[in-house]
């Protein structure tokens, strides 16, 4: 009985060291996907991580640092796997270190009117946004103009669609110049590009 628990113990401290070898050897030639974020532009970077590429154009805003809202023009695919993104996952940190949800559709709705002008201005001056690998273009629908579309409050992205959209932000002391960060929380990761106005 002795000698068959030896040799058993044996056994399984062999096949044990063998698992760990080919793990280690796996885990040495598997490249673990990191982190980039990479300035593209006077007003536009792009990121790339281990769930999501984003590229992000702030160049309406650094042009016009007034109001209450800041408006980010974005476009999105997921990395790898299809990834839900909802709303409430998207922030941005403020130069004075508040962090600021991403607006609400029934807000946004409300401040339209006073919004249009600004984001006609906006759409006449958009900056491309042909930053990430051409794939199929879809709209992000997080929101809708009064009486266009309906707005959802998530966005599935996946690795075929480049998702097109315009991220609103309601700043209680208004847009200011200093250094911001938009931050999109995941379930594997979290997302901090910072930007400048």
């Amino acid at each position: 009985m002795k000698t068959y628990l030896l040799r058993h113990s044996w056994l399984v401290g062999a096949i044990t060291l063998s698992l760990l070898s080919d793990a280690a050897v796996w885990a040495h030639t598997t490249p673990i996907p990191l982190e980039t974020t990479k300035q593209v532009g006077a007003t536009a970077i792009v990121y790339k991580g281990p769930q999501l590429d984003l590229a992000l154009s702030y160049r309406f805003a650094k042009q016009n640092p007034t109001g209450n809202w800041l408006m980010l023009d974005t476009v999105m695919t997921a990395a790898a796997a299809p990834l839900e993104v909802p709303r409430a996952s998207i922030s941005v940190r403020t130069p004075n270190g508040d962090v600021v949800p991403l607006a609400t559709q029934q807000a946004f709705g409300k401040a339209y009117a006073g919004l249009a002008a600004s984001i006609a201005r906006a759409n006449a001056f958009r900056e491309p946004m042909g930053y990430l690998l051409p794939q199929r273009p879809r709209r992000m629908d997080y929101f809708s103009e009064p009486a266009r579309r309906l707005a959802f409050p998530s966005i599935w992205l996946d690795e075929w669609h480049n998702t097109y959209g315009r991220l609103y932000f309601e700043l209680p002391g208004g847009v200011q110049k200093g250094d911001y960060e938009l931050l999109i929380s995941l379930p594997e990761s979290h997302v901090t590009i910072p930007f400048a106005i």
